[in-house]
């Protein structure tokens, strides 16, 4: 499916993203000079008081799941329960959500989870719940968020102080580097520590298509082609999501050629500026490869 890339850059963050059917966007948080509050952006130097992970994210999404969910509001909690999601057509999909912590993950990361607060309370969010009393770990809901950006570099800070209470539930995750992914772990690099894996710890793998591929100015050679086979496959071995950023933009026919190869080889998420023709792309590419 289509991810929107700097999703709040559209004139209508989030919905527009929704309309052409992306089941994935991202939002670039930043601490408010006040620490109070979780501002949305790109560049530190126009932030806005008026454009937070709220206003943009969170709010829209209650509202959108309360009037998706309005019935079950009102009938006796049951945890096992899955919440109606986003779209109307395919209740059972999730929305991914990439929270791309910006500055200091150790001030900013809590805040995050601090105000994921009232989607966790409705059950809104995709969990890891080993207190249900089954063999099922992972309990997906309407929203996963995963946290990328500056966190990757942390992963203490998202498992918090108690990792006895977080190995039996927590309802956040993180993207995996896509280039490092090895069968049973990671390689190991400066930039994220450590070759363990956590259960349920990371729900997608993504890397800058530039590190993990390479230039394709004159088309995918066959060790290219080979490389993006092998992360894909391991990725799908692990059950991450895969994405690969940073794409080519233009001429837009190199840009089609690349999307073509991705989606034919199997890229979960299709990373996108221009999302109604990537939505576009993946629909008809991945029916005929389903077809095939």
């Amino acid at each position: 499916m289509c991810h929107s890339h700097n999703d709040y850059w559209r004139p209508h963050p989030l919905f527009l993203a929704l309309a052409v059917g992306c089941t994935s966007v991202e939002a670039d948080v930043w601490l408010s000079p006040d620490g109070e509050d979780l501002l949305v952006g790109h560049d530190k130097r126009f932030l806005s008081p008026n454009f937070t992970l709220r206003s943009l994210y969170i709010n829209p999404l209650l509202q959108i799941l309360d009037a998706m969910n309005r019935s079950a509001l009102h009938e006796p909690f049951n945890p096992s329960a899955r919440a109606s999601g986003i779209f109307a057509t395919e209740p059972n999909t999730t929305l991914i959500l990439f929270i791309d912590v910006k500055d200091d993950p150790v001030k900013t990361w809590p805040l995050v989870l601090q105000q994921l607060g009232p989607l966790r309370d409705l059950r809104y969010l995709s969990r890891h719940d080993k207190t249900m009393g089954t063999n099922q770990t992972f309990w997906p809901g309407p929203i996963t968020i995963v946290g990328t950006g500056n966190i990757i570099k942390r992963r203490d800070i998202n498992i918090g102080t108690d990792l006895e209470e977080w190995q039996q539930h927590h309802d956040s995750f993180l993207d995996a580097p896509l280039h490092l992914l090895t069968e049973t772990g990671f390689i190991e690099s400066n930039g994220f520590y450590g070759p363990y894996e956590l259960e349920n710890e990371f729900y997608t793998a993504s890397a800058p298509f530039s590190k993990a591929i390479g230039s394709v100015r004159t088309g995918f050679s066959t060790q290219q082609m080979e490389t993006l086979r092998n992360q894909l496959r391991i990725a799908k071995h692990r059950n991450l999501k895969s994405r690969l950023w940073g794409l080519p933009d233009w001429p837009k026919g190199h840009r089609d050629y690349v999307w073509n190869v991705l989606v034919q080889e199997g890229i979960d998420l299709l990373n996108a500026n221009d999302i109604a023709s990537a939505a576009s792309m993946y629909q008809q590419v991945g029916s005929l490869r389903e077809a095939l």
